[in-house]
């Protein structure tokens, strides 16, 4: 009795490889008959195991269920961009298209933003009004996201001919909770906050979105498109997640 008291008080972070990849998660014992895993919107993984399990047999158990893990984690990944909170003070690290560049308050009467020799300089007539300085570099993200998201949009639109017949349309806007979405009318709109990711992240969250022009779900058939026209976006993903903090 006092054995299995202690076992069902255990619980602890384990991890296992799964190709490239490594998965992490929260092992807990419990009275139950077979062993549950959940994958949390944070994409943290929590696993419950039978109080007589062998931690070798749960790790071989949760491998067979690695892609799903996986698959749920992207799932979650789609809808919660994670952004810190800016300061808007000169020396602040601010990322564009995966390079970061050091932010560089300057007082002046004609108001803009340059990027120039690893700053991102903001020209203003205030250097302390941060409401101003933040509509400033809001504004410029915007417009460079204009030019690099169409680009990208028409070079993978070829992507989704032969499963849509249509022409997917492609918007853009500030998004709190999404990296992208996609509509059943075929229509793709990207989260302004990707202009800070790598481009090939970009490419990934677009390709994403394409795929939903065939699957608006991320069912078993539309992983198997994802897989084909991005055999990488795995580790791209990871990537994006990692650098987006």
């Amino acid at each position: 009795m006092k054995k299995n008291s202690l076992k069902e008080d255990r619980m602890g972070e384990e991890r296992i490889e799964y190709g490239s990849t490594i998965i992490e998660f929260n092992l807990e014992f419990a009275k139950r008959k077979s062993l549950g895993i959940k994958v949390y919107p944070d994409k943290t993984v929590k696993v419950i195991a039978p109080l007589d399990t062998d931690l070798d047999n749960i790790k071989q158990k949760v491998k067979t269920k690695a892609a799903w893990i996986i698959r749920q984690q992207d799932f979650f990944l789609s809808f919660h961009p994670i952004t810190p909170p800016r300061k808007f003070v000169s020396g602040e690290t601010h990322r564009y298209l995966g390079k970061q560049y050091r932010l560089k308050l300057c007082e002046a009467q004609k108001e803009g933003v340059k990027l120039h020799a690893g700053n991102i300089s903001v020209y203003c007539k205030d250097k302390n009004n941060k409401p101003r300085i933040e509509n400033l570099l809001k504004a410029w993200f915007k417009d460079k996201a204009e030019q690099h998201f169409n680009k990208l949009f028409l070079e993978l639109i070829p992507l989704a001919k032969t499963f849509y017949e249509g022409m997917p349309i492609l918007k853009y806007r500030w998004m709190d909770k999404r990296w992208g979405s996609c509509d059943k009318n075929g229509t793709i709109h990207l989260n302004l906050e990707l202009i800070k990711a790598p481009k090939k992240c970009i490419e990934y969250v677009i390709i994403h979105e394409l795929c939903h022009l065939a699957h608006l779900n991320h069912s078993a058939a539309f992983y198997q498109l994802l897989d084909r026209l991005s055999p990488n976006w795995r580790s791209i993903k990871d990537e994006l997640e990692r650098l987006m903090v």
